[in-house]
């Protein structure tokens, strides 16, 4: 089942495979960076040689120009069904019917808004063509970012799903519970396949989801990498939503529990010289660019911090970061996500690779989402893949040249916020 309804988008491409004797020696550490609800048009839609735009489709076919975005954007309804109803099966024109303000996810930021995101992707490799795994949101493409697969789950827990305790609990309430697909014939999921091209968010929600409790024994890509005696850490941060690897049971109740670590404590880490080998890095919570939830320019702030503490350490000359975006927050995008299966993909959400291997100022316009990032490592390191996603999935070398002189750190000064 598979319907790529977006063409690429016109760029350079390069299909070579990569030297991975090349990529082994001069990777030793991959960071993947994950912020929150942004799309590519709405971050970098006005930068030249990307695929953006600075218009926009309403549901009746109206073209919109986008607006200038503020400092604290809106919050805008960006759940599973909503990414569904805004792509409209590839037409990407109803994002209008997302917010009460019609005009709240047609928006867009300026180079002068956020010029330390525009720096990095202009030094950098900026992927234009990287979609969120699954039409969001965000608990559930946090699953994705580390097993390529969310067990059926499509939602966040709401309030009224939090069982007996605190929400966001998980595999430590058995009460609490989530929206899920339930377990499908091949039938019932080209039907449903079917229903989100039309697309018919009642029927696809009354025929085949059901509640059940957010804890799931799915392999992820850290039992790769603990079966090989990879190091890996994972540094939360966030609010309860950000903090999916909390429903992967046998890590919440088992001994790598001790593998999750507050990213408050990330730059302790890299100043002690305990910096894994694979690191996901989700930041504190009013500093992950969430929309109302706190400033971009504090988001903004937070990684260049972030970024110059690993640019000014000894792992800078073999490192990688992958600073991304977790899913489309409602905003607007103009490219059609590949519909490859009942989950996705999203719309397009930045993607920067920064590297010293990484190509100078490159647009890549490669088909790439989050599985892309694990392909990455799994190739890296020589381990297995974990599910038919990211089996499929394109890895991200074309970013990369290893035989390049490396670039230089990119040392940026945080700046005044409001």
């Amino acid at each position: 089942m598979y319907s790529d309804r977006s063409k690429p988008s016109p760029g350079e491409k390069d299909e070579t495979r990569v030297n991975l004797e090349q990529a082994r020696s001069k990777l030793k550490h991959v960071v993947f960076l994950i912020k929150e609800n942004r799309t590519l048009d709405h971050m970098f839609g006005r930068m030249d040689g990307v695929n953006g735009a600075t218009t926009g489709k309403t549901c009746d076919g109206t073209t919109v120009r986008l607006g200038r975005a503020p400092d604290d954007a809106p919050n805008i309804v960006h759940s599973f069904t909503a990414g569904i109803i805004a792509i409209n099966g590839g037409e990407m024109n109803c994002f209008d019917r997302l917010s009460g303000d019609p005009m709240g996810p047609y928006l867009q930021y300026h180079r002068p808004d956020i010029p330390a995101y525009w720096a990095y992707a202009k030094r950098f490799s900026l992927a234009d063509r990287f979609f969120s795994s699954v039409y969001g949101p965000t608990t559930v493409e946090h699953l994705w970012t580390m097993g390529g697969q969310s067990d059926r789950f499509v939602a966040i827990e709401h309030p009224d799903q939090a069982g007996t305790g605190a929400q966001g609990e998980f595999c430590k309430d058995k009460r609490e519970r989530m929206h899920s697909f339930r377990k499908l014939s091949k039938l019932e999921k080209q039907d449903a396949f079917r229903l989100e091209e039309l697309p018919d968010v009642k029927t696809l929600t009354e025929r085949y989801w059901i509640d059940r409790w957010p804890c799931t024994s799915m392999k992820v890509l850290m039992d790769l990498l603990e079966k090989r005696s990879i190091s890996w850490r994972y540094y939360m941060g966030g609010g309860i939503h950000q903090k999916a690897i909390k429903m992967i049971r046998h890590i919440r109740l088992g001994p790598m529990w001790s593998k999750v670590i507050h990213s408050e404590r990330f730059p302790l880490e890299v100043r002690e010289r305990r910096l894994p080998s694979v690191s996901w890095l989700t930041p504190p919570q009013g500093l992950t660019d969430h929309p109302s939830a706190g400033s971009i320019c504090k988001g903004e702030n937070w990684t260049v911090e972030t970024l110059n503490l690993l640019m000014r350490s000894e792992y800078w000359d073999n490192m990688v970061v992958i600073l991304t975006w977790d899913d489309f927050g409602g905003f607007y995008d103009h490219v059609p996500p590949p519909h490859v299966d009942l989950y996705g993909m999203g719309p397009r959400v930045p993607a920067i690779v920064i590297s010293p291997w990484a190509k100078q100022g490159f647009v890549d316009s490669n088909t790439y989402d989050f599985s892309s990032v694990l392909k990455t490592i799994e190739e890296l390191h020589g381990l297995p893949t974990l599910g038919a996603r990211d089996a499929r999935a394109d890895p991200m070398w074309n970013s990369f040249d290893f035989r390049q002189e490396p670039l230089p750190p990119l040392l940026l000064k945080k700046r005044e916020c409001g």
